[in-house]
């Protein structure tokens, strides 16, 4: 009775069901991994049906969102770099809080410049149409993941 929610971490839909229906657990997050390089709309509307943000780790896919041409033409387009494109196409989802990781004050800076990006309809056109199956971390105790 001490614990108001909590939060978790590489569940896939089945076992987020579970800790939530039959256990009872009051979710206040789930941190998974999320970039446009992911395809995770079954994860993200089975939580905004519940409620619960979804936290996206390696939001740059491992860097290779800083590489990417798609992005980095949407970038030139905006004045931004395709890291920004890639942290604004996660930070205008419902329900989506970005924790990209920066060890440099450049970098966090840069990050952060990612507010101020603001995509049009053919950008997130661009975005939806890059392939979504590359997952960069997957160890061999992960899940199942949902498809």
């Amino acid at each position: 009775g001490t614990v108001r929610s909590i939060g978790v971490c590489n569940f896939n839909v089945t076992m987020l069901r579970k800790a939530i229906e039959e256990i009872g657990a009051p979710i206040a997050c789930h941190q998974i991994e999320y970039h446009a390089f992911l395809d995770q709309s079954k994860m993200l509307n089975y939580l905004r049906e519940k409620g619960i943000p979804l936290v996206a780790y390696a939001p740059l896919a491992q860097g290779t969102a800083a590489s990417d041409p798609v992005l980095q033409g949407i970038g030139v387009k905006h004045g931004a770099t395709a890291a920004q494109v890639a942290l604004a196409w996660l930070l205008e989802q419902d329900g989506v809080a970005v924790i990209p990781k920066a060890q440099h004050r450049e970098s966090q800076k840069s990050n952060l410049d990612a507010l101020a990006v603001k995509l049009d309809d053919d950008d997130r056109h661009a975005i939806a149409v890059l392939p979504k199956d590359h997952r960069f971390v997957n160890p061999p105790f992960a899940p199942e993941w949902d498809a």
